[in-house]
């Protein structure tokens, strides 16, 4: 045989050989090769007949539902109902799959002038693409993720929630995840792989810093848990959360604290510390120097000299570095009046999130805070236990923050959370979280974005009542002196307290509407009249009108 008749052998049989498709036919696939290969042999992704995918074009609405469909193995349309879309007609291109993916709940078109409309070659949106594959594949969580560029009441929000839960997407490097960008169709392609095989998914990050807030009724206790290991405990509830707040730690794997802090004296804040000190060891433990005379301020003492471990007044700008990870003191003052104002403050940062932590600093430690400045903070757990002796309108205007924890017991009888506080976070509209409500409560963040475990707390808390004041004792009767008659009470004058009254109450004030209710809301508590007047857009003539109405 001829060398030329055996080249045509060899060329015809290589002609007869199966065809592969691989992601290399793609001749413009350069990245993502192994995820748009895994797709081809599944017969999800067909590409174009000149062999080209195509990857950083828009995909299309249409585009993206045959690829869905493709996925669940729905080939067949049969009965399917007109979804009377005005820009599909029937037996026109693509029809049958988008009747069948309106069916199916996947899409549902747009209302214009009284019409629906598809529109199959409208580029996909990231945030469309989200709704779409979350209602695809039944996709939810309750949990919440943060990007800098999906606000908290966004439309898609649940969607790209519940797509970053399934590790599905995570974002741009900046934190950002830019919904209103249009869709290519390498990234659907790259979603969709990762949705299907565990292989393609987010990597599950593992320098993540973690916040709990430990349920401990009325009281505190938070575990820092950071990217490197470390484990820092803030107050460990009354004597009878002890161990629970024990049991809380060995859930999370906590062999050792690297440093606990006991805020103050006070026992809902130190009453568990004593247990928690017997069951694990400590590398360092801060004090606020201010000493209680109680027998669970010395057992605690007692546990740390029994176990010899290092003990520290801190001072105001001590730094405390884990890792990534630090914590700075941001308050502490051991020669203050009461002990809820010598509390120890720390504000912990790691990448661009912070946290506050204020123990139960009230309006004169907020008031020097506030003057040393530097409170920023993502995270904040509500002062107090969200008293309305502190989170202070010029702290909150301070930190400005975009998460708060209250913790407390449900029922107290201090009645935290005052509604006070919380309407002075409404004007910054924050979202708040309730241990009460929520029970634990866990922040995990990789130094951009922020994931809450909980849901948010809706309550409007309680109005908090001025302290009675005692009764003066009348003074004795001379011999031949009649008693006085007793005045009687004055009669209620109806005025409003500004201090007091919540923001439809300060509505029904003559020259007072919505958003001048909520600036004296955020501005409270006001001792006189010239703080009052300091509220923006509150001028003379305005208090004026207000004066007949209102009491400080």
């Amino acid at each position: 045989m001829s060398k030329f008749i055996k080249w045509w052998v060899v060329l015809f049989a290589i002609l007869l050989l199966p065809i592969s498709v691989e992601a290399s036919t793609f001749q413009d696939v350069h990245q993502y090769d192994d995820e748009i290969q895994y797709l081809v042999e599944r017969d999800i992704i067909k590409g174009y007949s000149n062999g080209t995918f195509k990857p950083s074009q828009p995909i299309t609405r249409l585009q993206a539902m045959q690829m869905i469909l493709r996925e669940k193995k729905i080939t067949v349309f049969e009965n399917v109902e007109n979804p009377n879309y005005k820009d599909v007609k029937e037996g026109s291109y693509g029809y049958e799959v988008i009747a069948k993916a309106t069916e199916l709940g996947i899409i549902s078109g747009k209302v214009k002038n009284g019409e629906r409309y598809f529109e199959p070659h409208a580029a996909v949106t990231r945030a469309q693409m989200a709704k779409m594959m979350a209602l695809a594949y039944d996709l939810e969580t309750d949990q919440t993720y943060t990007f800098t560029d999906v606000a908290n009441d966004a439309w898609a929000k649940p969607y790209i929630d519940a797509l970053t839960e399934e590790r599905i997407i995570a974002g741009y490097g900046d934190g950002s995840f830019r919904p209103n960008a249009p869709m290519q169709r390498q990234h659907f392609a790259l979603f969709m792989a990762r949705h299907l095989h565990d292989d393609f998914k987010v990597a599950e990050k593992m320098d993540d810093l973690l916040v709990h807030f430990i349920d401990v009724g009325q009281g505190d206790a938070t575990l820092i848990q950071t990217p490197t290991g470390q484990n820092i405990l803030i107050d460990a509830g009354e004597h009878s959360a002890g161990q629970k707040v024990v049991s809380f730690l060995k859930q999370k794997d906590v062999g050792k604290l690297d440093l606990v802090i006991a805020t103050h004296a006070h026992s809902d804040h130190i009453g568990g510390m004593a247990t928690v000190l017997a069951n694990f060891p400590v590398t360092q433990f801060l004090d606020s120097g201010k000493p209680h005379t109680t027998e669970t301020y010395y057992n605690m003492l007692a546990m740390i000299d029994q176990k010899n471990i290092a003990f520290q007044v801190p001072k105001v700008g001590d730094r405390f570095t884990f890792g990534d990870f630090a914590l700075t003191v941001v308050h502490v003052d051991s020669k203050a009046s009461n002990l809820n104002n010598a509390s120890i403050a720390v504000k912990g940062t790691y990448g661009d999130v912070n946290v506050l932590l204020t123990g139960d600093a009230e309006q004169q430690a907020e008031q020097s805070m506030v003057a040393r400045g530097g409170l920023r903070s993502d995270i904040y757990k509500a002062g107090h236990h969200g008293s309305n002796t502190s989170s202070t309108a010029a702290l909150l205007q301070m930190v400005k923050p975009k998460y708060v924890v209250f913790s407390y017991g449900e029922g107290n009888s201090y009645g935290h959370p005052h509604a006070e506080v919380i309407q002075r976070l409404n004007y910054y509209k924050t979202k708040n979280y309730s241990t009460a409500t929520s029970g634990n409560i866990t922040f995990r963040t990789n130094g951009k974005q922020i994931h809450v475990s909980a849901q948010p707390f809706t309550g409007t808390g309680t109005i908090s009542k001025p302290t009675p004041q005692p009764k003066p004792t009348p003074p004795a009767l001379t011999p031949n002196e009649k008693p006085k008659p007793t005045p009687k009470p004055e009669q209620p004058t109806g005025l409003i307290s500004i201090n007091h009254a919540t923001q439809q109450q300060l509505e029904t004030i003559p020259g007072i509407g919505k958003t001048l209710s909520a600036r004296i809301i955020a501005g409270r508590p006001y001792t006189n009249t010239t703080q009052l007047l300091q509220v923006k857009q509150l001028g003379p003539k305005t208090y004026e009108k207000m004066k007949p109405h209102i009491t400080l």
